[in-house]
């Protein structure tokens, strides 16, 4: 009597990483780091109002710079968002700016249903901790340099 040893079927082992986010995760994304780039478009050309918000803030001499900086993080972070270029570190730098106009300048208009930027700020801000968990994508520069493609055989 012939003892019969089954193995069980091999299963494919698909590697979990962005590269299996849907697609529509890589549209997100990047209408994400679009918005964030006309933001920071925006904020170039509102200097004065983002300069009279900020005034409230910190004192004076560092806030004409501020408007730049935010402008240029924004528009650098956006398209690199966008693109799914080194997306979570720009991502990383995004965050900070994005909290503290949740946090500091938006609830200057008070907490209430009415106040559009700051559920815009509050979903923008969960939108970036999403994809720094998720990852940028299949269809990002990220996967497409980064990722270690398999060997053809």
């Amino acid at each position: 009597m012939a003892l019969s040893t089954t193995h069980p079927a091999p299963t494919s082992h698909r590697s979990k990483n962005s590269s299996s986010n849907p697609v529509w995760m890589d549209a997100l994304r990047i209408l994400l780091g679009l918005f964030l780039f006309v933001k920071g478009v925006a904020f170039l050309s509102k200097s004065s109002d983002v300069y009279y918000l900020l005034s409230q803030q910190q004192s004076l001499g560092q806030l004409s710079k501020a408007s730049v900086f935010f402008s240029v993080v924004h528009m650098l972070g956006g398209a690199m968002i966008a693109f799914g270029a080194l997306t979570r570190l720009a991502l990383l730098c995004q965050i900070p700016i994005v909290l503290g106009a949740a946090l500091v300048v938006n609830p200057q208009r008070g907490f209430n249903i009415d106040n559009k930027e700051l559920w815009l700020s509050l979903l923008v801000l969960g939108l970036l901790l999403f994809f720094m968990i998720k990852g940028p994508g299949r269809h990002s520069i990220d996967n497409k340099v980064f990722r270690s493609q398999p060997d053809p055989l």
